[in-house]
């Protein structure tokens, strides 16, 4: 693994910890030949006057969850939150990030099953702390349009849920995704639709106008399974990607077209698919030119040029598909020269089942060397005419998570796969996919240095495991600098969340901490991470399956469990900056910022280093998302050296700022740089 550490030394001022001695500003050692070293050409630094909050800035704090489920009022006690698709994001602009919880049984309406998901506001608790207030209800956000069908209750299904400014007035938006219950019952219309929710900056919100977005050509019910929010084309006006699953499970190998809605900034869509490059259809398999049963979609800028690629994670052992954006104009698939659609690994001759056709129907035509099975046998476990081929033995990818893990600047992904023992090593294994590219032969380009390499290993207990990677989320845990992952593993014996800590002192290479950190959430299928107590560090909400051996565990129901991170609730705290992005809307960048680059110089014992995040506009599995102020560690200091944002306009403006001041959540408005807003609790 390669890590980027830049030879220029120059060292930050110490903060002081005493109240009597001013903070030093970044600003003050700071110069632009310094920052042009470091970030590369570009504008002279704008400077902010922000001075740091250096106060008990002492050292390194531990590492340390505890569980507060009870006390933020998640329990069966008090709001009895049940789901496994969260959100955390800031909906009514308050600088506290609220919780949006779907797949779960509601309570607002006790006879209607199909629940619209809960709503659960950050509140100030009475007697101290803070606490979430169910306002599901009040929001609106299971509203049914007054022409739809059902006459059982009052509320659509919602599975999944996104986030954005889609009409340009400085909150987020929503997009809720729905239909996953009845993917076979196509003939059976219940009003349930894919909606775009408009917010009115407190957290209330009402149906948009129709628009392509409610209905998808050729189906009546789409199994809507991820969504994520870009803007393709720079126009200042979010545009969203969505992934369906299989037309009708078991019915066949296809899946239903992955669509590009193009915004038009009042809340309502135009189909962008056709025409776009993104087009596949029911057949070409070989080719891969088919549909994609997909269980999650990524967007997010992989080669640099500032425009997002688009990424539709497979279901099925089928490969991925990622589509290089061509500056907003149009796409082309390079999911297989990209190394992205799958690993290289396509022997399938240690599949059980394919051990299972030697031995019954298939006897006498397979290689007399193939073993005979370790499970149990019976007839079409195994067809070869789809499952000797190439395409049939890629990954279950479910979510692929995009970032700069490495530190040189460009955006890796990890891919959550779910895998078994009895299917073999084809079947593709959640890891890190290294970008590397652009190649002789491709624009973007990844390696797979393997598990060993990276230490993001995955434990086996007993002979016939299962791996079951279904998300994952990054985060600086500690505030290191270091930026860590937690991964989802669910619905199988053994299966608890992973976290990876990256190593200080090796960057780029991984140690599993979960078990000792207190974050060993067993049988995790939802993650959502914020400073919900705005205490500087990073928290984490998981939602539990129920599913398979997971239902003897949680008896009551797919619980939702609050993990508050204790790192800076000691004498000893890292430094971190929390930055929100505000854009001009149409003729600048979407109003969330989604899809900007956030480059954060911060000094490492001495020596600087870049930190390199993007914000995304949701992504994976059922629509993860976390909170859209981007949190930086900077470890024992105070502040950072400088703040570069690349804002996703036209021009590709970017802007560096001097004087940010650390430990302290800010707001930069593209409108006014150089005079961020504190958002003070």
């Amino acid at each position: 693994m390669r890590r980027l550490f830049l030879s220029a030394v120059f060292v930050l001022a110490s903060c002081s910890s005493k109240s009597d001695t001013p903070a030093p500003t970044p600003e003050q050692d700071t110069g632009v030949d310094e920052l042009t070293t470091l970030l590369g050409e570009g504008p002279a630094p704008l400077k902010a006057d922000l001075a740091g909050k250096c106060d008990g800035i002492t050292g390194t704090g531990k590492l340390a969850f505890v569980k507060k489920t009870a006390a933020w009022d998640l329990d069966k006690d008090h709001l009895d939150v049940h789901g496994n698709h969260l959100q955390a994001l800031d909906l009514d602009g308050d600088g506290y990030p609220d919780l949006l919880v779907q797949g779960g049984p509601g309570r607002i309406d006790p006879k209607n099953p199909r629940s619209a998901g809960r709503v659960l506001m950050n509140r100030p608790k009475p007697g101290g702390g803070r606490h979430f207030v169910d306002e599901t209800e009040a929001s609106g956000f299971g509203a049914v349009r007054p022409t739809a069908p059902p006459a059982d209750g009052k509320l659509r299904s919602a599975q999944l849920a996104v986030a954005a400014d889609v009409d340009g007035d400085g909150d987020l938006d929503l997009f809720t995704g729905a239909n996953y219950g009845e993917p076979t019952a196509l003939d059976k219309d219940l009003g349930d639709r894919n909606e775009i929710l408009l917010n009115d900056g407190k957290g209330k919100f009402t149906l948009a106008p129709l628009s392509d977005v409610q209905k998808i050509p050729g189906d009546i019910l789409p199994p809507t399974t991820s969504a994520t929010f870009t803007d393709v084309d720079h126009d200042g006006v979010p545009d969203l990607f969505v992934g369906f699953w299989y037309r009708s499970y078991g019915g066949g190998y296809a899946g239903v077209q992955a669509r590009l809605f193009k915004g038009v900034g009042d809340g309502t869509f135009k189909d962008g698919t056709p025409g776009s490059g993104l087009e596949t259809q029911n057949a070409g398999f070989d080719a891969g030119l088919n549909h994609r049963p997909a269980y999650g979609v990524t967007a997010c800028d992989l080669d640099g040029d500032g425009y997002p690629e688009l990424l539709v994670s497979a279901y099925g052992r089928q490969s991925n598909l990622l589509y290089k954006n061509l500056a907003g104009t149009a796409f082309q698939e390079v999911g297989k020269a990209s190394g992205f659609a799958g690993d290289a690994n396509v022997d399938y001759s240690d599949n059980e089942f394919y051990r299972c056709y030697c031995a019954n129907e298939g006897a006498g035509k397979c290689p007399a060397t193939i073993p005979k099975p370790r499970t149990g046998c019976s007839a079409g476990l195994w067809n070869p005419a789809q499952d000797a081929k190439p395409w049939r033995n890629n990954g279950n990818t479910f979510t692929t998570w995009c970032g700069d893990v490495d530190g040189d600047g460009k955006a890796d992904l990890y891919s959550a796969e779910i895998k078994h023992w009895h299917i073999g090593e084809s079947s593709d294994q959640s890891e890190l996919l290294v970008n590397d590219g652009p190649t002789a032969d491709a624009p973007i380009h990844f390696t797979r240095p393997g598990r060993p390499a990276t230490g993001l290993d995955w434990k086996h207990v007993g002979s016939d495991w299962n791996e079951g990677g279904i998300m994952v989320a990054h985060a600086d845990l500690d505030l290191d600098g270091l930026d860590d992952l937690i991964v989802g593993a669910s619905d199988y014996p053994d299966n608890y969340a992973l976290v990876y800590r990256q190593k200080h002192d090796a960057p780029g290479t991984f140690e599993e901490v979960g078990e000792a950190i207190g974050l060993h959430h067993p049988c995790t299928v939802g993650i959502a991470i914020a400073d919900f107590d705005r205490d500087g560090d990073l928290d984490v909400v998981v939602g539990s399956s129920t599913a398979r051996d997971c239902g003897k565990i949680y008896t009551n129901g797919n619980e939702v469990h609050f993990y508050e991170n204790t790192l800076n609730d000691g004498a000893q705290k890292n430094g971190f900056l929390q930055v929100a992005l505000a854009g001009k809307g149409k003729g600048g960048s979407n109003g969330a910022g989604i899809g900007a680059r956030v480059r954060v110089v911060v000094d490492d014992h001495g020596t600087p280093r870049v930190i390199t995040k993007e914000l995304l506009g949701g992504y994976g599995h059922f629509g993860m998302q976390h909170d859209t102020a981007l949190t930086f560690g900077l470890g024992a200091s105070c502040s950072p050296k400088a703040v570069e944002i690349r804002w996703p306009d036209q021009p590709g403006t970017v802007v560096r700022l001097t004087g940010v001041g650390g430990g302290r959540r800010i707001r930069i408005g593209e409108a006014n740089p150089s005079a961020p807003i504190d958002l003070a609790k």
